[in-house]
């Protein structure tokens, strides 16, 4: 058995010895949402375990406290402590290393670290993962590894990721957080197969696996109930069906990402809104069949969204976002004497007014819908005091009243994109200077 376990504490060392990979592009810690720009999609604040790991049955051990080494052991102040406040200082080790030569002091403090060693491999290379997958296949195992394993990682290896390699990891039944990024090599069949073995999950990163398909996030969805984040960015054959199901069976579901979901409309966005009542960010750019009623539903449904990203949805217009407060003063005055001379589609939704502020809307992404007017500004910021960030380059029809409606943001924003948006002067831009005094970035672009 000794030789066997120094052959396995030999791998693992192997294994963690790297330093963490870069992570993939959204959280679902609430402690992390103000990092959402800087990667950090699956951070959560520290490991987990709680409780001394069990040895595998093979490695169960007779009761030896008659022993002069058990005795010895028993006099230690180490050995005395209890497993809960060893554990607790353990998880204050935040080198590899250091938790590896600690599980080496003695039985006890096995126990309780190796779990936080094996909590979150590490792989930069493919060499690296071969390793590890030999040690939870294999029958002499010391401790189950497979079931410690709480978040894998396959930014490194991309294509590497075969379907027979990924497909092992279905052993990993306490998965709670899988990066799969431009992982093209695996198909919707090992998705299907695998990503339902894990109903522990809270984040995923399908980012760029261009099989994900209907059938895969229907699967996933239905076994996932505590899912909260999910990237299917460059997903291009994902439909209607597959978001459905994620808001049909997913209602914690807080961070969605659908950047070039291109088949996508506004039944399933309006499923996540209605559905989904914790939802914070939403990535909808280039999702191009997207039309005002989905997104107005974002407006009234999703009051604690933090992100909205609507990138080159051209299809938008000022019936979109919440009416500017003058528009509701114009409708006292009685119907338009000249309902002909403005047949537009905005005629045809009411006025979107809001009953609450959205305080906490820090990122507005509006690139390109080119459709919107300085009256959808006005009523964004009026609704919206507290925007960080606010995009909207190619908004060619705003002009210098949009600027100065977004002077009312004042000290909260930070980064204003208003590249081609060839109407607005120097004047404007003067105002929000004197008004927006901690403004780190403004874009102007012409060209």
């Amino acid at each position: 058995m000794q030789a066997s376990h120094t052959h396995q504490s030999s791998t693992r060392n192997s294994v963690y010895r790297h330093s963490s990979p870069a992570q993939s592009t959204t959280s679902v810690s609430d402690n992390d949402d103000e990092d959402f720009n800087k990667s950090t999609f699956f951070v959560s604040p520290e490991p987990v375990a709680v409780s001394p790991a069990q040895w595998s049955r093979l490695h169960i051990l007779p009761n030896t406290s008659g022993s002069p080494s058990a005795h010895n052991s028993a006099g230690s102040y180490a050995s005395r402590l209890p497993p809960e406040i060893l554990i607790h200082i353990l998880k204050h080790l935040h080198s590899s290393r250091d938790l590896y030569h600690a599980m080496l002091v003695c039985r006890a403090w096995c126990e309780c670290s190796v779990e936080l060693l094996w909590h979150r491999p590490n792989f930069s290379r493919l060499t690296t993962l071969g390793k590890m997958m030999r040690v939870i296949a294999g029958e002499d195992q010391t401790f189950l590894y497979a079931r410690f394993i709480r978040r894998l990682n396959f930014l490194y290896l991309g294509s590497d990721l075969t379907d027979s390699l990924f497909s092992r990891l279905a052993q990993c039944v306490r998965l709670e957080r899988l990066t799969l990024i431009n992982c093209t090599s695996l198909t919707d069949s090992a998705l299907t197969r695998v990503l339902p073995c894990c109903p522990n999950l809270v984040a995923l990163d399908l980012t760029g696996v261009v099989e994900t398909t209907d059938r895969v996030v229907v699967a996933l969805a239905s076994s996932t109930k505590r899912l909260q984040g999910i990237n299917l960015c460059g997903c291009r054959k994902l439909t209607d069906k597959g978001v459905l199901a994620l808001a049909a069976n997913c209602p914690s579901l807080r961070r969605v990402k659908l950047n070039g979901v291109e088949q996508i409309t506004d039944e399933a966005v309006s499923a996540l809104a209605k559905s989904c009542p914790l939802l914070l960010e939403i990535d909808l750019n280039n999702c191009k069949k997207i039309t005002d009623a989905s997104v107005r539903d974002l407006w009234v449904f999703s009051a604690n969204m933090r992100e909205m990203r609507l990138s080159h949805c051209v299809e938008l217009t000022d019936a979109a976002f919440p009416a500017s407060p003058k528009t509701e003063v114009i409708s006292q005055l009685g119907p338009n004497p000249f309902p002909s001379a403005t047949p537009f589609l905005a005629d045809k939704l009411p006025p979107l007014r809001l009953t609450r502020q959205f305080d906490h809307l820090r990122m507005l992404d509006l690139t390109a819908c080119s459709a919107l007017t300085d009256e959808s500004i006005e009523g964004i910021t009026a609704v919206a005091p507290k925007i960080r960030n606010l995009v909207l380059a190619k908004c060619t029809h705003l002009t210098d009243a949009a600027v100065e409606s977004i002077c009312g943001l004042g000290k909260h924003l930070h980064y204003l994109h208003l590249g081609h948006a060839g109407s607005i002067t120097d004047r404007s831009i003067s105002t929000l200077a004197r008004s927006c005094t901690r403004l780190r970035y403004i874009d102007l672009a012409s060209e």
